[in-house]
Order: C-alpha cells, then structure tokens, then sequence
C-alpha cells in the first residue's frame, strides 16, 4: 500500500506539469518580457526645495538725518546745523516686519548733547529734562503704533524744539531685498522738527561716519515690536546709532537805556526817585558764552569839550553773576557772565533765551560837575565759546 502511494503521487505531479505545458502552447504566453524603444535603464527630474526664514525682530535697514531746503531734503548726517527757530530738520529710518507692520509697536529716536563724554557704554540722554541736564540738550521723537493707529510724539523738550506734523509721516510698500514675500512689510518713518535758538552748540560732527566724536550730538534708533523684541542697525553694539554738529547761535534781543538823575557830590542809581529803575537784558546763546559791557566817555550833550565831560571811570554797573558794583576802568569792561581770564558761562539747559531785570548802573557824580545832560554809550558783547 505504501508503495502505491508513492507511485499516485508522482503521477500526478507529471499530469500537472504536463498539463502546464500543454495549456502553454494551446492558450499563449501568460508572462512577455521586453524593452522599451529607447533602450533607457535610467530617468531624471527635477522640482524646487523653498524655504522662508522669518526673523522675530524688525530690522532697521538705513537712516538719515535730514534738512528742508525749500522742500528738498538735504542729508545732515555727520554734519552741523543751523538752529534759528525756523529750519527744519527730520530723521527718516526704513524698518521691515517679517510678522507684518501690525506687530511695529514703537519706534523711539532718542538725542542728546554728548558735553564732550562718548565713553562706550555712557548714555547721556536724560528722560526727565530735569535737573543739570535740560530739554535743549535733549531730543525724544516717538512712534506710537500700539493701538493699530499711528501717532508721532515731541515727548519733549517743549520749548527747544517743536514737532512739524505735516512731515510726520509713514509710508509703506518699500523694498527690503532680505524681504519674505507674503510676509515682510516694509515702511519708511519720518520725524520732523525745528530746533529752538539755544539748541546746544556742537563743534563736532561726526564726520568720521561712526559716534566716535566729541562735543557733538549722538542719537539712537530702537524699535519694540509686539512681542518687545527690539531691533537696531548694528546688533553687536545694540543700538542704530549717529552723529551730527550743531552751529553756535548768539544774539541780543534787547537791552534797556538807563537813565540816572542826581546832584554833583553824590552817589545816583538807576533807583533813585527820578531813575528809571533797573534795566533789563534779553539774549539768546547755545553754548557756554560770555557777556561784558563797556563805557565809553559821558559826553555834555550840548556843550561839550573836556571840562564838561566825565570819566567812565565814576560809573559802576551790577548784574547777573556781579553782586557787588563793579567799576569801569578805562577800557577794561566788565563781565556780567563769564570772567576776563576766558572761563564762560556754563550755557543754559531748559530755555530759548536768558533774561535778567537785575542790572543796575550808578554813578559817582564829582564835586562841581557842570550841569546838565550827559551821554555815553555802552556796548554789549555776547560771545559764544567755541
């Protein structure tokens, strides 16, 4: 039995495979294998790996500092500017947004007066304007975007300087070739002002093109986006930073006419019942300055000649930094501000001009004086230190 078994099973595997080949030339091939007509074994294509990088902070791209020249803006940067209460000047900075413009939130430009310190690291800006350190050497223009709609601020100083609001302005769609398509906007800012007559005095300049140079004005440029990441145009020192120079601006205004009425023998003053009391002097300086007064000879009005006349000698004047009467000599004049050896007068921080109603001229009449009206004129010399 078990051999018959094994012959059945073979016998079937001989029947299949028999069958296989027979059905194989009944029925055709059931697998074809060839080429294709241009005998290729290989294809090539080609597509494009696109990547955008988005930069969490703003990006402060260039800036300037500007004047108005009868409409044409004219760059000032690492230059002096004149400061009369009338020319124009604006900063202007180009700022880009990855995350859009909707995510600026401010936009500060902060100047000050160096005073001959640009140490590393030494910010003399001060954000009060009080004490030693006053608004004419000290500038803050603001761009508040918090709210979604813009507003340009003088946060001050109130006086030095004012805000021009028609070039106050933003304007958009500006090129940044480090831009995101979609999602980089791109917007110039300006920020427009009129200096006030004591602006401080800057020899400096900047004309190196880096805030390297005393005694001139330095600013700073920071942008705060929403999330309080800040943006400067040189990262590694940590802020977008310039210089410019201020000319000197000096001017008296007014100044009073004393009149001083008394009898020979004796000591008159502008006081006296008759005077016309003490006279005030209105001038303007932007830097550390000086003011002396000089006397030239009392002259008889109507007679003249030297018998009639008197020495400036016998006239004293008192004011502004002279508490005591100080007499004239000769030519010598007498300061009022400022000394004769050259040390001045440190220059006002928080005003457009210097006022005093305090000066006070008398006069020792000599013994037999003649009568009458005498006439002698007095020059007032206001320097600027420079």
């Amino acid at each position: 039995m078990m051999g018959k078994r094994k012959i059945a099973s073979v016998l079937l595997v001989v029947t299949l495979f028999v069958s296989f080949l027979s059905n194989a030339f009944i029925i055709g091939p059931l697998v074809m294998f060839g080429r294709a007509a241009n005998d290729s074994e290989e294809t090539d294509s080609s597509t494009t790996l696109n990547v955008t990088v988005l930069q969490d902070e703003p990006r402060v791209n260039w800036f300037d500092f500007q004047f108005n020249n009868s409409g044409s803006w004219e760059s000032k940067l690492n230059q002096q500017i004149d400061v009369n209460n009338v020319n124009e000047y604006r900063f202007i900075v180009n700022i880009s947004s990855d995350q859009g413009w909707d995510d600026i939130d401010y936009v500060f430009i902060e100047a000050w007066a160096d005073l001959g310190n640009d140490t590393a690291g030494v910010n003399n800006y001060n954000n009060s304007g009080t004490g030693n350190i006053g608004g004419n050497i000290n500038l803050n223009l603001t761009y508040d975007n918090s709210s979604g709609t813009a507003y340009w601020y003088l946060m001050w100083p109130d006086d030095e300087a004012s805000k021009v609001d028609d070039d106050c302005w933003e304007w958009s769609n500006e090129t940044d070739p480090a831009g995101a398509a979609g999602h980089t906007e791109c917007y110039n800012l300006t920020f427009a002002f009129i200096p006030s007559y004591q602006f401080r005095y800057a020899p400096g300049n900047g004309g190196s093109g880096t805030r390297d140079d005393l005694w001139s004005w330095n600013f700073n440029i920071t942008v705060v986006d929403a999330g309080g990441n800040l943006s400067y145009n040189n990262p590694t020192a940590g802020e977008s930073v310039g210089e410019f120079g201020v000319f000197t601006y000096t001017e008296i205004m007014s100044v009073g006419w004393p009149v001083i009425v008394g009898a020979p023998g004796t000591t008159a003053i502008a006081t006296d019942s008759g005077g016309s009391g003490n006279i005030t002097l209105s001038a303007r300086s932007n830097g550390n300055y000086s003011l002396d007064i000089d006397l030239d000879q009392l002259n008889h009005t109507t007679l003249g000649g030297a018998v009639a006349n008197m020495s400036n000698t016998t006239v004293s004047v008192r004011g502004g930094n002279v508490s005591s009467p100080a007499t004239f000599s000769g030519t010598a004049p007498v300061y009022l501000w400022g000394n004769s050896d050259g040390t001045p007068q440190w220059a006002l921080n928080d005003t457009t001009s210097f006022d005093t109603t305090d000066i006070e001229y008398r006069i020792a009449i000599p013994l037999a004086q003649t009568p009458g009206d005498y006439s002698g004129t007095l020059h007032y010399h206001l320097v600027t230190e420079e």
